[in-house]
């Protein structure tokens, strides 16, 4: 008898060890589900919940800064150069790195840190001066079709989401069962 109930125990410990694997290992998959779900929904606070801004900020910077310094010539102006770059990076990155920069950057399949572009069907121009603006809410266009991730693992902290232009989505794990969006690499052009 006490042999089938250590068997019993046994059995128990592996299959509960298996259903923690198994759904440790599946985690990821279920961040992106939920980063998507809410990047469809607009949902700000949806998408902050997912994403690690502190960490994707510096990620963004140092990219942003070596990109500059491997651009640089070896003259006197360049050295300046850097130094304004330094001094712009931090509001710049403040300002492209939010829920919204991460909700377009998932929603259209590229990983970049470039100025959003203007939608098709808005005006570049202003309105006539004789005529009172017409403030209408922003059209939201969604993209023609949904873009397509490869997901990989980078050992048990980290998983990367490859985008279709190339960049990555690289999360961090933040408990045995969640993922926060911690970094960005660039594609390389």
């Amino acid at each position: 008898m006490p042999m089938n109930r250590t068997r019993l125990l046994t059995a128990g410990a592996v299959g509960t060890l298996l259903v923690v694997a198994a759904t440790s290992f599946a985690s990821p998959w279920w961040t992106l589900n939920r980063l998507r779900a809410a990047v469809e929904r607009h949902d700000a606070e949806g998408v902050s919940a997912e994403v690690d801004f502190p960490a994707l900020r510096d990620s963004v910077k140092s990219q942003l800064l070596g990109s500059i310094a491997r651009g640089a010539d070896t003259n006197a102006f360049a050295a300046i150069g850097q130094a304004f770059a330094r001094a712009v990076a931090d509001p710049l990155v403040d300002a492209i790195v939010s829920p919204a920069g991460v909700a377009a950057m998932v929603e259209h399949g590229k990983v970049s840190i470039a100025k959003p572009t203007r939608d098709a069907g808005t005006p570049d121009t202003e309105p006539p001066r004789d005529k009172p603006p017409q403030h209408k809410p922003p059209q939201h266009k969604p993209p023609q079709h949904k873009p397509h991730y490869a997901l990989h693992y980078r050992g048990w902290r980290h998983f990367a989401v490859t985008a279709e232009d190339g960049g990555s989505f690289v999360f961090r794990r933040a408990g045995l069962w969640s993922w926060k969006l911690a970094g960005i690499e660039l594609p390389r052009n």
